[in-house]
């Protein structure tokens, strides 16, 4: 591997790992069971001598091998997808990483999968593409989006216990596993909105890779776009955004709320440099269509974070009013394309697996 695929794989390790602490430790495998990469260390707490610290990573590297040789014997054979195991003090989450890769991740064993899955998804995919030399530095980054899922979101991981009860150890349990058994197309409707000019079609051109237009014209009433994402290590699972940029002027009013309905989820999104638009993000926008739409996940998207110097509204606020709102939080630039593909491609692996679980339960 060529010495810029290494330093990218490590540097997004990094980012990864450093942005949260649940994650204890990221490995990547090749196919073969070949370490590629490696980030991260126990975090084992002051109580433990030196020696048993050597104990607990000696029985942890154990446990990986033991692990991988199970997922590698299953990849080879072509059955593998992603999933998790539970030991008694950790959990371990194992994804492709496109054809040639396995990431493979030591959590805390308080770790909330239905939070922590759309993020590894993520970073399986980012590395997929720098090792096949596709990542498009243009449209994305190393970076992990600071994407707050609200806590009452759920895709059914914590709960679900795979069929497939077969163990390493009697230790260790297969509690999650998920393979692409079959062609699916799973279509989700996801509603733009927001007061005039905060960005909302620069938002989707950005998703949707089309040239930026620096002269805004005011959508005309609704703006409808498709665009299809594959779900990494799932190449058989398609998802079909469709995208519904509905107009911020008030006369629309009557028209928008037409477009509300069968939506799957909405953005709010506000301009960080005007106070007016948070406000009317929250008290007409938000109340607005969750009247119409009801428990459905929502975004709260502060855009414009290229304007810091002009900013309004600090993230700290937009944070709490989410959490008081029950919604999702992240902050944009669509301008610059700073978390917008992230945004999109997060919000779609979460609807996906909670279709799943659906599907599983009836």
């Amino acid at each position: 591997m060529v010495i810029k695929k290494q330093e990218s794989i490590a540097q997004l390790l990094k980012n990864f790992i450093e942005s949260r602490n649940d994650v204890e430790i990221a490995f990547l495998y090749s196919r073969q069971g070949l370490l590629i990469a490696k980030y991260g260390e126990l975090r084992l707490g002051d109580r433990i001598n030196e020696d048993e610290i050597e104990q607990v990573h000696g029985a942890i590297s154990a446990l990986i091998e033991n692990l991988l040789n199970k997922i590698t014997l299953e990849y080879r054979i072509g059955h593998f997808g992603t999933g998790s195991f539970e030991t008694p003090d950790n959990r371990i989450i194992f994804l492709e990483a496109g054809p040639d890769a396995i990431l493979l991740c030591v959590c805390n064993y308080e770790t909330n999968l239905n939070k922590l899955f759309p993020i590894a998804y993520l970073v399986a995919e980012k590395t997929a593409q720098i090792l096949e030399e596709s990542f498009d530095s243009k449209s994305s980054d190393l970076e992990i989006p600071e994407l707050i899922i609200n806590d009452k979101f759920s895709l059914g991981l914590d709960r679900h216990i795979s069929s497939d009860s077969t163990t390493s150890s009697e230790n260790i349990k297969l509690t999650y596993h998920m393979k692409s058994t079959k062609e699916r197309k799973l279509s989700f409707k996801v509603i733009i909105i927001g007061s005039e000019a905060v960005g909302k079609t620069t938002l989707v051109n950005s998703f949707l890779k089309k040239p930026l237009i620096t002269d805004y014209r005011p959508t005309l009433g609704i703006s409808i776009s498709t665009q299809d994402y594959y779900i990494q290590g799932l190449k058989k699972e398609m998802i079909r955004f469709l995208i519904y940029d509905l107009a911020g002027q008030e006369f629309f009013k009557r028209v928008r709320r037409e477009y509300y309905k069968g939506a799957n989820c909405v953005f709010v999104v506000y301009d960080i440099t005007r106070r007016d638009t948070f406000d009317r993000a929250i008290n007409f926008w938000y109340k607005d269509a969750r009247m119409e739409l009801g428990e459905i996940p929502f975004i709260l998207i502060g855009n414009k974070i290229d304007l810091e110097e002009k900013r309004q509204i600090l993230k700290e606020e937009g944070l709490k009013k989410a959490e008081e709102l029950s919604s999702f939080f992240i902050e944009t630039s669509a301008l610059k394309n700073i978390n917008v593909q992230d945004t999109f491609k997060l919000i779609g692996i979460g609807l996906f697996f909670k279709t799943m679980e659906q599907i599983q339960e009836t």
